[in-house]
């Protein structure tokens, strides 16, 4: 059992504010292997009012007109056979276009089926995935939808996928390749490499990133605007120490489009907690700063302070996008030992500036309290 309880508080542009307090979680069960060949898994996810303004539908963490939310997101069976582990049914899948952005009660799931390795450990470096997902179940809603339909498109399509990726101590490189019939393709490819700079426990290290994903309208082009192709490529280069970490990404998205990601979080390297840079002609720029205080003593306790902006033009392929700015603060403690194994408190502010906006003011503060507790009943 995983309990969760969240607190939303949002002042969006000087318009309606939505606050809600909600409590909830998910109860997970999943059975042995039968025969070593075949198991079950299943996940009941709900989300309950405790408070909700006449706004709360909008925080997503009820529905849409802020009821309770209870969902089986998950429900499937796997089997394993020569050295392949085959899943079917509804299942959270985790690739970088497609994944749970658990960043409410209740995270995207998915339906449909996935053929990846069996033994996918730390001693294998070879890792794949092929997959048809038929739909899935965005965070706010307890039932499934095309995700064609996600994109403005009525008709019924679903999204096959393949990936690859390889891993090493120094070395992460992957692609993957994601089609939606008559509506869009989306291919993503990252390499990323570790540089070590001393040999201690603790020592400096270097990390260098580089992402480009790539969308195009294919077949029919039943998307809104079609036929177009756009991009977003992003690089980064972290420099850890002593517990501290220190990150500068930048990006930059292709003229012609928006980048469509209605089903995870943002790929980019310059994703902040709301912005994603992704608008038509955007650069982006991130910098951020987090510490674990583990190392001074205090276990568990981390903080992170991060700054984004996107600088663009106003044009037709960017919804009018203009410029924008964000801050992000973040305090977590996660305590790995003792009696509070298990917890993990969260506290989020948000500062997102948008100027040249025709609403009433030009700034979105946001604040969320996050409290996880797993317990385990079998």
């Amino acid at each position: 059992m995983h309990s969760r309880t969240y607190w939303f508080d949002e002042d969006p542009f000087g318009l309606n504010k939505p606050r809600a307090l909600t409590t909830g979680g998910w109860l997970s069960y999943q059975s042995g292997y039968l025969a070593d060949l075949f198991q079950l898994r299943s996940v009941l996810y709900t989300s309950q009012p405790l408070y909700a303004n006449p706004f709360g539908g909008e925080t997503e963490l009820l529905s849409s007109d802020g009821d309770q939310l209870t969902t089986l997101g998950q429900i499937n069976g796997r089997l394993k056979l020569a050295g392949q582990e085959l899943t079917g049914g509804r299942m959270l899948v985790r690739t970088p276009y497609i994944n749970p952005f658990d960043i409410r009660m209740v995270p995207l799931t998915f339906e449909g089926i996935t053929l990846m390795p069996d033994d996918r450990g730390p001693d294998q470096p070879l890792d794949y995935m092929v997959s048809y997902l038929s739909r899935f179940k965005p965070l706010n809603e307890t039932s499934f939808t095309p995700f064609s339909k996600a994109l403005g498109v009525t008709q019924d399509e679903g999204v096959l996928t393949t990936g690859v990726s390889y891993h090493s101590d120094l070395w992460n490189v992957g692609i993957a390749n994601y089609w939606i019939k008559d509506t869009l393709n989306t291919a993503y490819g990252e390499v990323d490499f570790l540089v070590p700079v001393g040999l201690d426990d603790g020592a400096a290290s270097l990390r260098f990133g580089a992402t480009v994903l790539e969308q195009r309208t294919v077949g029919a082009g039943l998307i809104a605007d079609a036929p177009y192709e756009t991009y977003q490529a992003s690089v980064r280069l972290i420099g850890s120490y002593a517990g501290l970490v220190l990150t500068l990404a930048g990006s930059e998205t292709g003229d012609q489009a928006s980048i469509q990601q209605p089903f995870g979080f943002g790929t980019s390297y310059t994703s902040m907690i709301l912005s994603d840079f992704q608008q038509a002609g955007v650069r982006g720029t991130k910098l951020s700063l987090s510490y674990d205080f583990g190392m001074i003593g205090l276990e568990g306790l981390k903080a992170l302070v991060a700054w984004g902006r996107g600088q663009g033009t106003s044009h037709a392929a960017n919804d009018g996008f203009r410029d924008q700015e964000e801050f992000d603060y973040r305090l977590v403690y996660e305590p790995e030992r003792g009696r509070l194994v298990g917890l993990r408190l969260e506290l989020e502010y948000i500062d997102w500036r948008v100027p040249g906006l025709d609403l009433p003011s030009e700034d979105l503060d946001q604040f969320r309290a996050i409290v996880n507790y797993k317990l385990p009943l079998l």
